[in-house]
């Protein structure tokens, strides 16, 4: 594992936390990396929320498959683990825990019509191949703006490790 970072409240002093399990595929081809662009401007990786009785694995293939249309996705190794705990937009008395793992992964063959839901609908998302470098400006750039999305943070520290990483192994 590559990485493994936390941010946001240490102590939980009496609050309940309630806990979410995520996945995100790190997919590298050719010197780009696939991720899910918005239309507020910024890049996050293809991944979510892991659905009870999923493993990682099942997971991570069932949101590749949903977000970017790839129909062969490997699972790789785990590259990293991020977790953000905040007070829960809902209910002060709770925290939310967002525990996101990130795996190396493939993408190969055929690609079908996203399945999109919600939010992703509403933010336009598109799979794109980018550089990391140019995904890396265009979030900090993104994070500037007023209403920006809140994952911005998570998915540009990402990216800093994977260039890091990048870098490293040539």
């Amino acid at each position: 594992m590559y990485f493994n970072k936390f941010i946001g409240i240490e102590k939980v002093e009496n609050k309940h936390v309630k806990v979410r399990e995520a996945v995100r595929a790190v997919v590298i081809r050719d010197g780009k990396i696939l991720m899910l662009h918005s239309n507020k401007g910024d890049f996050k990786f293809p991944g979510g929320g892991v659905e009870s009785g999923e493993t990682h694995k099942q997971g991570l293939i069932r949101e590749v498959l949903e977000e970017t249309g790839y129909v062969d996705t490997t699972v790789g190794e785990k590259f990293g683990v991020f977790v953000e705990r905040r007070e829960d937009i809902f209910n002060q008395d709770i925290l939310f825990e967002m525990n996101s793992h990130y795996y190396l992964c493939e993408c190969r063959g055929e690609t079908v019509a996203q399945q999109l839901e919600g939010y992703e609908i509403e933010q336009g998302f598109t799979a794109k191949w980018i550089l990391i470098e140019d995904a890396i400006s265009q979030n900090e750039r993104a994070q500037k703006l007023s209403g920006h999305n809140g994952w911005i943070e998570r998915e540009t520290y990402v990216l800093r490790n994977l260039m890091k990483f990048s870098k490293r192994g040539s």
